[in-house]
């Protein structure tokens, strides 16, 4: 005999139906059960007891008891890529002596959800959603290929391939597509997919928010550079800081002071010049002084002087000869066929000399955040963005066994997949290339 407290424990795996149910309902089933309780049993095993209630009704009984009972079915929407979103009904089954709820994609037992082995044609994204595989593919299709947001793939689907009126007006669910069902259903089947490929099973808690559900099965990282360049010694990749921010060196490197600025001369200065007494050495250093002082140079550095600061709202007059005299790190330069030396861009082949008068600044700040938007770890790179510098502050971040992040999201990660594919700190980690990134540096 079917007790209460099992009722009350099968209707508990079922909280939809629960908060349809009152009593008037349950005695109105009951008492209908009773009175087809022979037709039911004609369709039982001829050693089915007659004391217990049967697994599963006929289908004639059990729609007559929804009727009759006013005890829908458990209504869903099925959003469909040939025939846009379609009114469906879900079924899952429970187990009594196991105490497992079974449902379309995953069964649940003690609170927790897992998945069934394989990628199922139908992906159930909620309670009452159901969406097609080949729907969430052209999703992420459109992610990869167009860079279109969740937001506009919703938005797609319901302007251009559901129908233009609900089919059924009567039925409990919408059938518009919304964002959020776009996203759980691209992170299941993205998870589905994952775990087939490393031959585990999803196993997620099946209470709390929906939103939250697969954040632990999902361990990722972004970790990208922040140009925030800060003053730093003149030396390349010298992590000793400034004692002033005036100062071109730090103090271990403070008898560079001495030494001429032009890169690549050995030659002591000469008294109040920052160069030695090489002709074209001094050339450079007046250009690079005369260029200092043009007025163009003036004004932005005292637009910049001007400018209101996070501690006063307000900007203050500045007088010029307070201003701070920010030199570039490194200029080039090149002679003209007059004989004037007239500065270059960096990075041309063409010039002649390369001088270094000012301090230099630092590359970047490397971050590690988390999805969630969490600062995991912050790292000042000085002479450059290196992939080697990347992969020692992920494996200094993530040394102890465990913490390493299953994907880290870099835009130079074809060049530090090469770096660490050898790496066995590296091993089972994803490495996605950024498409923008993927589209400009690479030939097709």
């Amino acid at each position: 005999m079917l007790s209460l407290e099992v009722l009350l424990r099968l209707l508990d795996n079922n909280p939809g139906l629960l908060k349809e149910l009152t009593l008037g309902k349950i005695f109105k089933f009951v008492t209908g059960a009773a009175k087809l309780k022979d037709d039911i049993l004609l369709c039982q095993p001829a050693s089915h007891p007659d004391s217990l209630p049967p697994d599963f009704l006929p289908p004639s009984v059990d729609a007559w008891l929804s009727q009759s009972a006013a005890i829908p079915p458990r209504q869903a929407v099925f959003f469909t890529l040939d025939q846009g979103a379609r009114p469906a009904y879900s079924i899952h089954l429970y187990c009594e002596k196991c105490n497992i709820n079974y449902h379309h994609n995953y069964f649940v037992h003690d609170g927790m959800r897992t998945y069934y082995n394989g990628i199922p044609d139908v992906i159930q994204v909620a309670e009452h959603q159901f969406v097609e595989r080949r729907l969430i593919e052209l999703w992420t299709t459109l992610m990869l290929v167009a860079w279109t947001s969740a937001t506009n793939c919703a938005r797609l689907f319901n302007l251009s391939m559901s129908l233009p009126t609900d089919p059924r007006p009567q039925w409990q669910f919408g059938f518009a597509l919304t964002s959020e069902e776009v996203w759980d259903g691209f992170v299941i089947l993205a998870l589905l997919e994952d775990q087939e490929a490393r031959g585990g099973k999803l196993i997620v808690p099946h209470r709390g928010d929906q939103r939250l559900r697969f954040t632990e099965a999902i361990q990722a990282l972004v970790t990208d550079g922040v140009t925030v360049g800060h003053p730093c010694c003149a030396v390349h990749n010298c992590h000793i800081p400034l004692a002033n921010n005036r100062h071109r060196f730090c103090p271990n490197h403070a008898n560079e002071e001495d030494r001429c600025s032009i890169i690549g001369c050995e030659s002591n200065v000469t008294a109040g010049k920052r160069t030695c007494a090489d002709p074209l050495h001094q050339d450079v250093e007046r250009t690079h002084t005369e260029r200092g002082q043009a007025r163009f140079q003036l004004k932005q550095r005292l637009e910049r002087a001007r400018v209101a600061h996070p501690n006063d709202a307000l900007p203050v007059e500045v007088n010029a000869g307070e201003m701070e005299d920010i030199d570039l790190a490194e200029e080039q330069y090149v002679e003209s066929p007059s004989g004037a030396l007239l500065p270059m861009p960096t990075g041309l082949a063409s010039t002649t000399l390369r001088a270094q008068f000012g301090r230099k600044r630092t590359h970047n700040e490397q971050l590690i955040v988390a999805p969630c938007g969490m600062i995991h770890a912050r790292e000042t790179f000085f002479g450059a963005e290196a992939v080697s510098s990347v992969a020692e502050m992920i494996r200094r971040t993530y040394y102890y066994p465990g913490l390493m992040p299953d994907h880290i999201f870099y835009d130079n990660n074809c060049t530090l997949r090469k770096h660490v594919q050898n790496d066995p700190v590296f091993q089972d980690v994803g490495l996605t290339v950024d498409v923008f990134h993927f589209k400009s540096k690479h030939s097709e």
